[in-house]
């Protein structure tokens, strides 16, 4: 219980906090808790020696379960202290009445969160720098960030991750994964 109400502290002073614009820092720093530890053990799987070789394959989607078109994916980039990210605008989506359609707020919390839209048929694209070396926390916290600030995830949303690369990391985190 002290770490969390230790995230909690830190959640709340921390640029992340600043941006939170969809939802209360409590529930966002619950959320971020609940996920963070199975996006880095996969980041950290992908980055492991002998997964660079993987080229395009060392990506990783994150998306809130039975939501496709709420999602953000980041890829890393040489050299491997960098990921380029991108957060789901609706324009890959399915055509129609289906396309998800980002409100004006949902629009605010990606650009308080460093997220940029070059034009209305891309997604909102940001680059990540990691560190060196890499602190993967950094990606995992923007990604779930977004979900929550501009998708609506809370601390009781089920996630989906695709990381072709990423590895199994139920048994590092200790909890079930989502």
């Amino acid at each position: 219980m002290r770490w969390f109400c230790a995230l909690l502290m830190v959640a709340a002073t921390s640029p992340l906090a600043a941006a939170n614009l969809g939802g209360t820092t409590a529930s966002r720093a619950r959320f971020i808790a609940r996920h963070r530890c199975a996006i880095v053990e996969r980041l950290d799987a992908m980055h492991r020696p002998g997964a660079v070789e993987d080229g395009r394959n060392r990506f990783i989607v994150v998306a809130l379960h039975a939501e496709p078109q709420r999602y953000v994916q980041c890829i890393f980039e040489d050299p491997d202290t960098r990921m380029l990210c991108e957060a789901s605008s609706g324009a890959y989506g399915p055509a129609g009445d289906g396309r998800l359609k980002l409100d004006a707020s949902a629009r605010a919390a990606l650009q308080a969160l460093g997220y940029v839209q070059a034009s209305p048929r891309e997604n909102f694209s940001r680059s990540v720098e990691l560190g060196h070396p890499p602190d993967f926390a950094i990606a995992a916290d923007l990604m779930l960030a977004a979900l929550h600030d501009s998708y609506g995830a809370r601390p009781d949303s089920v996630i989906e991750i695709q990381a072709p690369h990423g590895g199994d990391p139920v048994a590092a985190c200790r909890t079930p994964e989502s």
